[in-house]
């Protein structure tokens, strides 16, 4: 099978006042085209170090890592990338800054504009092209960023923790929005996230990162039939599995613990 993602013995060492540390060792993953894939994991454990590698704007030290079978290092550009923070740029419109990418690309204002405006509805942001950042609620600055990536035209985005600021009750509404969307675009995500529920109620599968150095120590396929919703949380299956998963990341972290 062809992966969208395939990593094989990924690793990672950095040089820290004149020693080497191993942030990533021999990570083996994937995700298949058109699936949804969180990641979590202790802090620290090189989740995001993994998705700056993946975006092509970090290198490994070692191992392979493919993009729809393709192998090698042009990465940069071929996968759309949403930070932790939105990166907005304030003294650009919503529209502006959707179409940011498009310019980049080379694509004439015009054709830009036309393209971003056909999805202003679909991500909730319609009659707020001409709003700024700063007016916007902090889920609508989520999707405008989320729109951003998305006009960037790829079949693979990355997702790093880009909740984390939201509030439960946003939280929970673009969760909706956001499952909506990649059903309808039948693109894959990759998710990294501290938050179990979040991992569960989005993923098809969720993979557990070990403590620095990180490494893939299980994969859980999230067996809950779609569409899911918050209600879900009290149900025997999804207390089973987010019982799984947090004993696999306890487990890590305290073991970690004793070793340091």
């Amino acid at each position: 099978m062809r992966y969208a993602i395939q990593t094989i013995g990924l690793s990672k060492t950095l040089t820290l006042e004149g020693r080497p540390l191993d942030v990533l060792r021999g990570v083996d993953f994937h995700a298949n085209d058109g699936e949804f894939v969180s990641i979590i994991g202790p802090s620290g454990c090189g989740k995001s170090t993994l998705l700056n590698i993946i975006a092509g704007l970090d290198s490994p030290t070692s191992g392979v890592l493919s993009l729809h079978g393709r192998a090698g290092s042009a990465r940069l550009g071929s996968v759309g990338y949403m930070q932790q923070k939105d990166l907005l740029m304030p003294w650009r419109s919503v529209l502006d800054n959707a179409v940011l990418g498009l310019e980049i690309q080379g694509v004439s204002r015009r054709e830009a504009v036309s393209r971003a405006s056909e999805h202003l509805g679909r991500f909730g942001l319609d009659g707020f092209e001409a709003s700024y950042p700063h007016e916007l609620s902090g889920g609508m600055r989520q999707r405008a960023a989320f729109l951003r990536t998305v006009l960037a035209g790829q079949d693979v985005f990355l997702l790093d923790e880009p909740f984390g600021a939201l509030d439960a009750l946003s939280r929970s509404q673009i969760h909706r929005w956001l499952t909506g969307l990649w059903e309808s675009m039948n693109k894959t995500i990759v998710l990294v996230t501290h938050d179990v529920d979040e991992a569960i109620l989005l993923s098809d599968r969720v993979y557990v990162m070990t403590a620095r150095p990180g490494s893939m120590k299980t994969v859980q396929r999230i067996d809950i039939a779609r569409p899911r919703s918050a209600d879900m949380v009290t149900t025997p299956r999804f207390v089973d599995l987010k019982s799984a998963l947090l004993t696999s990341i306890r487990e890590d972290a305290h073991a970690h613990e004793i070793a340091v």
